[in-house]
C-alpha cells in the first residue's frame, strides 16, 4: 500500500556515514557531489573588475524548460526493504494516464530521493509518471557492488514491478502508466543496473525502453576496470531505443586506470543500434563565471546530501534537456535535435550573462572519450 510522503523530505543522517564508507570502497554513486558542490568556483581574472558572469537560467520553453503543463506532484511510496519504491504522479491537473520514466539512483543512497529531487520533480511536472526503485538499504544489501550485481538487479526489478502494480490497482485515482512510452535514466552504479535492465527488459517483464540516458555509469571498479558488472552483451536493447551515454571529463574516466570505464565501456556494446539513435557525450568544466561549472561524477544530481536543491546550467540545459528530448524523439518524433547528433541544439548549454558561450558538449560517434 502506498503512503503519501512530503516531497523533498531530508534524508537520514545514515547517508552521511555511507558517504565515507562508499568513498573508501571506491564506488562512484554516493560520492557524487551535487551541482553546488562540484569543485570550487574559480573566478575568471578577466571578468574580475566588472564582476563575474553568471550562469544561464532555465529555458522558458522546450526540452529542459519551465513551461510545465502540471503545477504540482503527488509522492507515494510502497514496498519494503530492498524492494521498496517511490511513485511520483503529475497533478494540477492530474492526467488519466502519462508516459512512465524509470529513474535509478547511484550506489549508497540508502533512503529517500534527495540527490534527484528536482530532476524528478521536473520530469513529473513535464507530464511523466516517475518510478524510483529503492534498490539498496545498506552498503552490502542487497549486493556488494560489482562482485555480484544480480541481487541489486532483482531488487530494482521488484521495485519497478511493485510500483507499476500499485498504479494499475486504482485507475480511478492514480495516473495510469503508458507502458508503450517508457524511458530509463540511471546514474553511476544505477546506470549499470539501468543498462542491464534495458538489455533484459523482455525476460524481466519490464516496459520496453524507448529512451535511455546513462549518467557516468560505473560499477566502482573493485572487480576490475571496464565495468565487469555490465552484461557481457547489450544486444537485448531494442535498435529503436534513443540513447545518450554521458561521462564527465572530471568523472570516472579521469581516474587512474579507468580510462576504459563508464561510457567508454558501455558504448561499444551498443553497436547494433543505428548511429542516428545513440550518442556518446562528455561535459567539460567551465570557470568563466560564478559559480563555476564542473564535470565531476554526478553532473545530473540536483541536491546536497541533506536534500537541499541547488541547480546549475548543466542540470537545466544538459541533463533535463537531453532526457526530455530523448523522450520526445522516442514517443512523438520531435525535438531529436536537442538530444541526438552533433547539432547546435544538442551541443549548446547557453551563454554566460556576458554573452560568452558555456563550454559546449562533446559529442562522438565512437569510443573512447578522452578527458
Amino acid at each position: 500500500m502506498g503512503r503519501l510522503l512530503r516531497p523533498g523530505a531530508p534524508r537520514r543522517l545514515l547517508l552521511r556515514t555511507a558517504v565515507v564508507i562508499v568513498a573508501v570502497l571506491g564506488f562512484g554513486g554516493t560520492t557524487a557531489l551535487p551541482s553546488a558542490a562540484r569543485g570550487a568556483a574559480v573566478v575568471n581574472p578577466a571578468a574580475a573588475t566588472a564582476g563575474p558572469a553568471t550562469q544561464p537560467t532555465q529555458p522558458a520553453t522546450g526540452p529542459g524548460g519551465s513551461d510545465y503543463p502540471h503545477g504540482d506532484w503527488i509522492v507515494n511510496a510502497g514496498g519494503s526493504g530492498n524492494n521498496a519504491w517511490y511513485v511520483f504522479q503529475p497533478s494540477n491537473p492530474r492526467p488519466a494516464s502519462a508516459p512512465v520514466a524509470i529513474m535509478l539512483h547511484g550506489y549508497g543512497e540508502f533512503s529517500g530521493y534527495g540527490t534527484f529531487t528536482e530532476f524528478i520533480r521536473h520530469e513529473v511536472r513535464k507530464g511523466n509518471v516517475v518510478i524510483y526503485p529503492r534498490w539498496q538499504t545498506s552498503i552490502v544489501s542487497p549486493c556488494l557492488g560489482p562482485f555480484n550485481i544480480e541481487p541489486c538487479m532483482t531488487s530494482a526489478t521488484n521495485g519497478i514491478r511493485g510500483a507499476l502494480t500499485w498504479l494499475r490497482a486504482d485507475p480511478a485515482n492514480r495516473v495510469q502508466p503508458q507502458l508503450d512510452k517508457a524511458s530509463y535514466f540511471g546514474f553511476s552504479f544505477g546506470g549499470i543496473i539501468t543498462a542491464n535492465l534495458a538489455n533484459r527488459y523482455a525476460s524481466l517483464g519490464l516496459p520496453t525502453p524507448r529512451a535511455m540516458f546513462l549518467d557516468d555509469p560505473h560499477d566502482g571498479g573493485l572487480a576490475g576496470a571496464g565495468e565487469p558488472a555490465l552484461d557481457d552483451s547489450l544486444a537485448g536493447i531494442p535498435t529503436t531505443t534513443k540513447i545518450n551515454c554521458h561521462s564527465g571529463s572530471q568523472g570516472v574516466i579521469s581516474e587512474s586506470g579507468k580510462q576504459g570505464s563508464s561510457c567508454n565501456a558501455v558504448y561499444p556494446k551498443l553497436g547494433h543500434i543505428p548511429q542516428a539513435n545513440r550518442d556518446l557525450v562528455m561535459t567539460r568544466p567551465d570557470d568563466h563565471g560564478q559559480p563555476a561549472l564542473t564535470a565531476a561524477h554526478g553532473v545530473c544530481s540536483t541536491a546536497t546530501l541533506e536534500g537541499v536543491a541547488t541547480l546549475d546550467a548543466y542540470d537545466h540545459r544538459f541533463c533535463w534537456k537531453v532526457f526530455d528530448a530523448l523522450q520526445s524523439a522516442a514517443f512523438f518524433g520531435t525535438n531529436s535535435q536537442y538530444a541526438l547528433g552533433d547539432t547546435p541544439e544538442h551541443r549548446s548549454h547557453g551563454t554566460w550573462s556576458d554573452g560568452v558561450l558555456v563550454q559546449v558538449l562533446t559529442i562522438q560517434e565512437t569510443a573512447p572519450l578522452s578527458p
